[in-house]
């Protein structure tokens, strides 16, 4: 009909709406970062990396994967070696801070609770990129750094070792050095623990919402046996004979 506006157009005829024109010369620059910020970037990306892929991947996949040049990794690391000792360090260096000394040394609470504490703390620390990367580091045959059994046997071995041999009446450490069947003992309650770790994290399996009721139900189970089976140690090792309870106050 004459003297009628034209209908607004629809659908694919309709105008395509123009952005805005652009102001100043271009994009934002991201910030620049410092030489510290850039390598810890790369340490913590890297750590993913490998986590996901194994060791032998190549620098070259992991600077692609990054968005780098591989060149600019090889600008804070001389080889890949000393990236993975990077990512080691960084990874397991800033764990096993805490000092368990304390708890273990409560003897006013059961030590039940004070075991459940201590890898109730302990397993705060395993976040899913650390659990990952220590399997894949022991599938792909690259050492952990030594350091990290050094830092387990005096944060968690000895001194539950130190308060098994208390409740047997046994001596202490001080009097009788550690055996390595004590420590595999012990090593049973820690393997239980890194077990739940990696069904959560590797295996992605279901696990219970409750950790700390799983962490006192290991607890109580290990120490049901502990015990006993620490008595007989030592009567093994004298031949058979009962060994003497430790004086009072010692």
């Amino acid at each position: 009909m004459a003297g009628l506006p034209n209908p607004a157009p629809k659908g694919l005829d309709a105008p395509v709406e123009q952005p805005p024109p652009r102001v100043g010369r271009g994009r934002e620059r991201a910030p620049r970062l410092s030489a510290t910020e850039r390598r810890e970037g790369i340490v913590m990306q890297a750590a993913t990396f490998f986590a996901e892929h194994g060791f032998a991947g190549t620098t070259r996949a992991l600077a692609d994967t990054i968005g780098i040049r591989q060149a600019l990794l090889y600008r804070y690391f001389s080889s890949k070696d000393a990236l993975v000792d990077g990512v080691f360090h960084r990874i397991f260096a800033s764990r096993g801070t805490e000092d368990f000394g304390p708890i273990f040394a409560d003897r006013a609470l059961p030590l039940e609770e004070r075991l459940a504490e201590v890898y109730r703390l302990y397993a705060e620390q395993d976040e899913g990129l650390a659990v990952r990367l220590f399997v894949r580091a022991a599938l792909d045959r690259f050492p952990v750094p030594p350091s990290r059994g050094a830092t387990l046997t005096s944060r968690i071995v000895e001194p539950l070792v130190a308060e098994l041999r208390h409740e047997c009446r046994l001596p202490s450490l001080d009097r009788l050095p550690m055996t390595q069947g004590e420590r595999e003992l012990v090593m049973l309650m820690h393997g239980a623990v890194m077990f739940h770790a990696i069904r959560e994290h590797v295996y992605r399996a279901p696990i219970p919402d409750d950790r700390e009721a799983v962490l006192g139900l290991y607890a109580r189970t290990f120490l049901a046996g502990a015990r006993e089976t620490m008595r007989g140690m030592h009567r093994a090792r004298l031949g058979g004979r009962s060994p003497a309870a430790p004086p009072r106050g010692r």
